[in-house]
This record gives structure tokens, C-alpha cells and sequence, in this order.
């Protein structure tokens, strides 16, 4: 990808959108050719934007004991066993609090639990939680999982990745961008790439490749 097109393109996007009422997500999207998104071209990773994601995200904690503890001094979105259970009991509930969280992790002991009572929310959106040992420092796992991104082709050949946010330099983007790329790039080929744009969200698509 020419880096100069890159850039040009983005200062074009973030320059020609009219301001908002809400910060705006920055959007890379790519659209395949060849590639069998269900078999050994599946891209399923998560990617760390060395320049963040522009904006705060929620991560869920299933926990008990000392680490609900010290989850719940880093994060508003913290579950016991029992709540786990409790709050099984209702879907309406268990979708909320999924959908309130960009991710979730869970101490390695719950996750049969979580596994049998959540997974039929949580799976679906992609969601199911990193088991983390509970001994472990919380503050760097989370601070690694809000600047990631999850980087997954469903059943169309494209992807949709949000990298960063409109108040972000094109400079910063790009390097966002380059991250995604060298990712996917891992798994196809450039003959693979069909296009790519980048847009705000409410503006319009600009191709890059």
C-alpha cells in the first residue's frame, strides 16, 4: 500500500466531513477476491493500534474473590459466580451487559460456567472471554485489550475495522492501518485484495488500494 496515497487519503476524510455531535470512528474496510473466508483464509485476530483507538471502550470481568476485587477498581462491568448464574436467568439482561463491553475476561475456573450459561449471548457477538490467571496484574491486560481491535471475516469476504477516530492525526491512522494490514496480510495475499477504503462514519468511502 503507498503510504502517500494513505495519507492523502485520510486528511481528505477527516478534513471534508462537517463536524458531528459525536466523535466519529475511522473505518478501514476491505473486500477480498478468492478467498475462502470459512476455511484456512478465515482471519480471526485481535490487533494491538500502536496509537490507540481514540476513544474509551468497557471490558467485562467474570471474577471471584481477590481478583473480582481488584477488577472491580478498573472496571464498572465485574461478575462473581453467582451473579454469573443470577444474572443467566434472564437473557434480556445477560444481552445488556454483553453489549455494554468490548470484550471480556474471565478467571480460567468460571469459564465452564460461563461457557454453559453464556455462550449463547456471547458467542454469537464474538465475545467470549480471554481466560487470564487471577494472580496476574489486570491493569496492563486491559490496557492492551481497549487499544485492540478484533479482526474477523464472518461469512462475506470483508472486513470492517474501526482504527481510531476522526480527532486522531492521519499520521497516527495510518500507522493504525499499517497494523491491520500486516495482520491480514498474514494470512492472504496482495493478488487476495480486491480494494480497500477508509471512511468516517457518516462520511463517504475513500479507496486506498
Amino acid at each position: 500500500m503507498e503510504e502517500k496515497k494513505l495519507l492523502e487519503s485520510l486528511k481528505a476524510i477527516l478534513k471534508g466531513d462537517a463536524k458531528k455531535k459525536f466523535k466519529q470512528t475511522v473505518e478501514l474496510n476491505i473486500n477480498f477476491t478468492g478467498v475462502n473466508v470459512e476455511g484456512p483464509q478465515k482471519i480471526n485476530a485481535n490487533v494491538k493500534l500502536p496509537k490507540g483507538r481514540g476513544k474509551d471502550v468497557e471490558i467485562g470481568f467474570f471474577a471471584d474473590g481477590d481478583m473480582n476485587v481488584r477488577a472491580k477498581k478498573i472496571s464498572k462491568y465485574v461478575l462473581g459466580k453467582d451473579e454469573i448464574e443470577e444474572y443467566a436467568k434472564d437473557r434480556q439482561k445477560m444481552k445488556k451487559f454483553a453489549n455494554e463491553c468490548y470484550t471480556f475476561v474471565a478467571q480460567p475456573d468460571l469459564m465452564p460456567v460461563i461457557g454453559k450459561s453464556w455462550g449463547v449471548v456471547l458467542g454469537p457477538r464474538n465475545k467470549m472471554p480471554q481466560p487470564i490467571p487471577g494472580n496476574v496484574d489486570l491493569e496492563p491486560i486491559v490496557k492492551r485489550l481497549k487499544d485492540s481491535v478484533k479482526v474477523r471475516t464472518k461469512k462475506t469476504p470483508s472486513l470492517h475495522v474501526p482504527v481510531g477516530t476522526e480527532e486522531m492525526s492521519a499520521e497516527d491512522l495510518a500507522e493504525n492501518i499499517n497494523a491491520v494490514v500486516n495482520e491480514v496480510m498474514k494470512v492472504v495475499t496482495e493478488e487476495n485484495i480486491r480494494n480497500m477504503y477508509v471512511k468516517t462514519t457518516m462520511g463517504k468511502a475513500v479507496r486506498i488500494w
